[in-house]
């Protein structure tokens, strides 16, 4: 089964319960002290994408502190990127007509008209999640299986395909730098390629159990990750690990403001008997500084509250910040 519906009153009862922030009620707002939840407006202009259970991707405005429904539930959608100016939005479906292809579409975000739409082989049960580049030209696609990392264009030609490194067939996680390159994991090791995609050069050594969850700046400047329980940063060049988050649970999904200044963050971690997750939302400044997110403990913490409701954001999947 390509998607679990963990949606069951188990994790309704954990989500109506926040760590972080809120009056002894649970009805004032972390950010004003005052009022029922009015979103994180201090924070200014941004547009925060997250996916919720059977709710589909929500979309949360930070100026306004108004959430809807950004896509709706599809349990046929494998992954899903928004580009870093709001226009362009790129799914990957299930191929109705054949099981070892996705459908990739392009969206314009605006008026929902298809900028381009191709088959892409990916293999039986062989996922993507797409991810468009900051300059829009050109998408990042996750190694599977079969293939190792593939690099599109717009229209779904292949122009890279990285199935190994250093003799390793690759794994996990990759994202986008701003300049075109971007960083993939291997072990404990994290890479950053060229801009021609023909070399890659190490960018730290991690001595955690379990890592990842990594997000670059978009300046950038900086690297934020999971490593352990809690989250860190560092530089983009490797230098200047810091943990940047304490609890007595787990953090996850650091994603940084579209100026780099802040952080949206993953905490309250909960695993789901049916091989799900999810974890409420909250925002930190990415000053290098260290943040407790257990209940009250942090004033400086700002859990990610709608107006008008009084819990915090909760998210099971692809997080982002425009």
């Amino acid at each position: 089964m390509k998607k679990n519906l963990y949606w069951i009153a188990l994790v309704l009862l954990f989500a109506a319960c926040s760590k972080a922030g809120g009056g002894d009620d649970g009805t004032t707002d972390p950010v004003t002290g005052t009022g029922t939840g009015t979103g994180a407006t201090q924070l200014g202009k941004g547009i925060l994408y997250y996916d919720w259970a059977t709710e589909g991707a929500k979309k949360f405005d930070l100026q306004t502190g108004v959430k809807a429904t950004f896509l709706p539930y599809n349990t046929r959608r494998n992954g899903w990127d928004v580009s870093r100016d709001n226009t362009l939005l790129i799914e990957s479906t299930d191929d109705p007509d054949d099981y070892d292809n996705e459908v990739y579409t392009i969206t314009n975000v605006k008026d929902n008209t298809i900028v381009s739409k191709f088959k892409k082989l990916s293999g039986y049960s062989n996922l993507t999640s797409p991810q468009l580049s900051y300059d829009k030209k050109l998408i990042l696609v996750p190694p599977t299986y079969d293939d190792g990392v593939i690099i599109l264009d717009l229209q779904g030609k292949i122009l890279f395909n990285l199935a190994s490194y250093q003799g390793q067939k690759l794994e996990g996680r990759v994202i986008w730098m701003p300049d075109n390159t971007f960083l993939f994991s291997q072990g404990n090791n994290l890479y950053r390629t060229n801009t021609a995609f023909t070399a890659a050069t190490l960018v730290k050594t991690f001595n955690f159990d379990t890592w990842g969850y990594y997000s670059a700046s978009p300046d950038g400047s900086k690297i934020a990750l999971r490593g352990g329980n809690h989250l860190w940063m560092m530089n983009a060049d490797g230098s200047n690990l810091t943990q940047i988050t304490e609890s007595n649970d787990i953090e996850v999904w650091p994603v940084f403001s579209p100026d780099s200044k802040y952080l949206l963050i993953g905490y309250n971690y909960t695993l789901t008997n049916q091989m799900g997750r999810w974890w409420n939302q909250a925002i930190i400044p990415a000053d290098f500084g260290k943040y407790n997110l257990d209940d009250k403990a942090d004033k400086r913490v700002i859990p990610l509250i709608a107006k008008g409701e009084n819990r915090p954001e909760a998210a099971d999947g692809i997080t982002l910040w425009r």
